[in-house]
C-alpha cells in the first residue's frame, strides 16, 4: 500500500456515479463561479470524492455537490474543497480530489452520506 494510501482517514470505494456540482467559490477562476457541471465519481469515501470532469477545478475551490448513490433513493446535497485536478490521458478529461466538509450557515447531507458510505 502506498504512503498516500496509508494517510488517508477513510476508506475508499470505487463507485461510478453521476454527479452534478456547482461553483461556490473559486478566487483562481471567477469565470467558473455558480457554474454547474455534470460528472462522474471514480471512487467515495466518507471524506471525500473523485470525479472525473470535462472542466478543470482551480485547487482550493469550494463547490456544492448533489449525487445520488444507486443504493439510496435520496440525493446527498454535499459541500467540499477541491484539493487536486489533472489531466487524464483522455484529452479534455480531468479528475479532480474532492475532500468534504461543513461549511458554516450551509445546510448538507454530511452526516448522512458518512453514515452511509462507512
Amino acid at each position: 500500500m502506498s504512503d498516500q494510501n496509508n494517510r488517508r482517514a477513510d476508506t475508499r470505494y470505487t463507485q461510478h456515479e453521476v454527479v452534478s456540482l456547482t461553483i461556490i467559490f473559486t478566487s483562481q477562476n471567477p469565470g467558473l463561479l455558480g457554474k454547474t457541471l455534470k460528472g462522474n465519481t471514480i471512487d467515495v469515501s466518507a471524506s471525500g470524492l473523485r470525479i472525473v470532469l470535462g472542466t478543470a477545478l482551480p485547487p482550493d475551490s469550494t463547490i456544492d455537490v448533489s449525487i445520488k448513490l444507486k443504493d439510496d433513493p435520496n440525493k446527498f446535497f454535499l459541500s467540499g474543497k477541491v484539493r487536486w485536478c489533472r489531466e487524464t490521458v483522455e484529452a479534455g478529461t480531468y479528475q479532480v480530489g474532492v475532500v468534504l466538509q461543513d461549511l458554516i450557515n450551509t445546510e448538507t447531507d454530511l452526516k448522512r452520506w458518512k453514515k452511509t458510505i462507512k
